[in-house]
């Protein structure tokens, strides 16, 4: 059955979407607008401490730290539709959870621990759906351009529905409440088209004939961090510190820094998620023609670029929004071109399975997130919230550096050995 099924990946034509990607636009709606937009806000009013806001954003990131155990759990037991749906519901019922808390510490805190656990798992998993999948190259670029194009595509509209709710006038809990419903119909999608796309997910042992030596081995944690995959998975924790740690506060930096309104705060994150929607294409096409490698450093340089301009903009204060939104754009933009070479470079450099190999990946997004969260809290509660972006920028540029003195280095000695063979 499974040489049968791998035969049939490789001969496959197909769509570029499929519904069940509509998990990552669940992704989109849920994470990247309604929670960033919501809790930090939430938190700081119900408590009116913007570091509290900071550790319930870190709790929510390290609980992501699962994603490895959770990765390797769906590659272990062929459980990868099974993650991913337990993972959509998971949010559904973090919202409704918020809605109930009524402000309650320990419950907002437990939310965070669900609701981080629950975006591991759909993070580890939905990629493996088309990276694991042995499709051809060409079918697998398209599906994995368009896997992550629907991320933004789902913030833009998170966002937007967001500013609409924050001009009608509706309460946190109301919000709340809106979320779990947006989620749940996405998640009912997912669960009723997912099926069949779990069957032709392939692990190491579906392969016969390919020589995989490095995922037949068994490696230790030692053996993994010490590897060219260890220096790259440091590397996306520095810029994860970075570009999270601003992230977790923006709905808190854009007003308190620059006085932007909550309305139109919610317009930056939807003007973001378009934008990300081009470069998300712009990012592929680079891809095929320079290598994953290329396009993750050029989104570093724009995620620099952006992070140094809002921590300028912030120490001369009165500045023209126009400004503002630029420099948050250029920023944002960072993200298509970081975020779609990962799968790819994790599958180059990892020693592991591709299902473990994207956990770790989210793993060490979520170790940076949770240090950016932690870190930007309590500077803004010590400095301002300015020092967020000052922090933000220095972690990304620590992690360019590694890029260039060690991973860029790597990747042309692989390249010559590729071209050698």
């Amino acid at each position: 059955m499974a040489n049968q099924t791998a035969v049939e990946n490789k001969n496959e034509k197909g769509p570029a979407f499929e519904w069940w990607m509509l998990s990552y636009f669940g992704l989109g709606v849920g994470f990247s607008a309604f929670v960033r937009l919501l809790i930090p806000p939430y938190v700081t009013e119900a408590t009116g401490s913007a570091g509290e806001a900071g550790i319930v954003m870190a709790i929510m990131s390290l609980s992501a730290v699962l994603a490895p155990v959770i990765g390797g759990f769906a590659d272990k037991y062929r459980a990868h539709r099974l993650v991913l749906i337990l993972g959509m519901f998971g949010i559904v019922l973090a919202f409704v959870a918020y809605a109930l808390s009524a402000a309650d510490t320990l419950v907002t805190a437990l939310d965070a621990i669900l609701m981080g656990v629950s975006v591991a798992a759909v993070n580890s998993t939905a990629m493996v759906f088309v990276v694991g999948a042995g499709l051809p190259r060409a079918l697998e670029a398209k599906r994995l351009t368009t896997l992550n194009v629907l991320a933004p595509v789902g913030q833009m509209v998170g966002g937007a529905v967001l500013g609409w709710a924050a001009t009608a006038g509706l309460t946190y809990d109301q919000r709340f409440w809106l979320g779990a419903a947006f989620l749940l119909v996405i998640s009912v999608i997912v669960w009723l088209t997912s099926a069949k796309p779990a069957k032709r997910i392939l692990l190491p042992e579906d392969k016969p004939n390919e020589h995989h030596d490095g995922q037949k081995k068994s490696y230790g944690l030692k053996q993994i961090l010490i590897s060219t995959f260890g220096l790259y998975l440091l590397i996306l924790i520095f810029s994860s510190i970075g570009f999270n740690g601003f992230n977790a506060q923006v709905a808190n930096i854009l007003p308190n820094v620059f006085g932007l309104s909550e309305a139109v705060t919610s317009g930056v994150i939807s003007l973001a998620g378009v934008l990300s929607v081009i470069g998300m294409f712009v990012a592929g096409a680079w891809m095929a023609r320079s290598g994953a490698t290329t396009v993750y450093n050029g989104g570093s340089v724009l995620r620099l670029v952006g992070l140094l301009a809002l921590a300028l903009l912030g120490v001369v204060g009165q500045v023209p929004v126009l400004a503002v939104v630029i420099a948050s754009q250029i920023l944002y933009l960072s993200r298509p071109f970081g975020r779609l070479p990962q799968p790819a470079m994790a599958v180059r450099f990892a020693i592991v399975p591709a299902g473990q190999a994207t956990g770790w990946v989210g793993g060490a997004g979520a170790v940076g997130s949770f240090i950016g969260s932690l870190l930007g809290g309590l500077l803004a509660d010590a400095v301002g919230f300015n020092a967020i972006n000052w922090m933000a920028a220095i972690s990304v540029g620590i992690a360019m550096l590694l890029v260039f003195f060690s991973l860029w280095p790597a990747e042309r000695k692989k390249r010559a050995e590729e071209a050698a063979a």
